[in-house]
């Protein structure tokens, strides 16, 4: 089963049974963090205006780099439905487990979106189906409308 996220302007379908947390979405940017069962994690960083994708991955790579060492990067382009998205493959080593990450920005209205995708790589091929349909949701808007409420 599937759980519809829809607060403050943010909106998209998430896995039942995984754990949201609503970090600062008073703050610039708002930050979203959803949790799978099994320890992976979809985070959302949402800027209010368009910003520089590039820059921003490349803030989020460093500040990664800063707290883990040795990362092994490439770059990573996609497509969630209408939307080009850039960023970041990352893998690195945290406590004997190697750990997957991606960074990924792209557009999001007239906003910006940052998106972190992080598991153990054992278990990153198959959250990332999950991973990737959260975003298409949440980038492709008008693709999943809102249901409708009763009056």
């Amino acid at each position: 089963m599937t759980v519809i996220y829809d607060k403050l302007g943010v909106r998209l379908i998430y896995a039942e049974g995984w754990k949201i947390t609503e970090d600062d979405l008073d703050a610039e940017p708002r930050t979203l963090s959803i949790e799978s069962p099994c320890g992976g994690i979809w985070e959302l960083m949402l800027y209010s205006d368009p910003r520089d994708g590039d820059e921003l991955a490349d803030e989020a790579l460093s500040v990664l780099g800063e707290e883990y060492e040795d990362l092994e990067t490439t770059g990573y382009t996609t497509e969630f439905a209408d939307v080009a998205a850039s960023g970041y493959e990352i893998y690195f080593y945290h406590l004997d487990l190697l750990i997957h990450s991606r960074i990924i920005t792209a557009p999001l209205g007239g906003q910006t979106a940052l998106l972190l995708w992080q598991a153990e790589d054992r278990d990153f091929d198959e959250l990332e189906p999950v991973f990737r349909a959260m975003a298409t949701t949440l980038l492709n808007p008008h693709r999943f409308p809102s249901p409708a409420k009763d009056d």
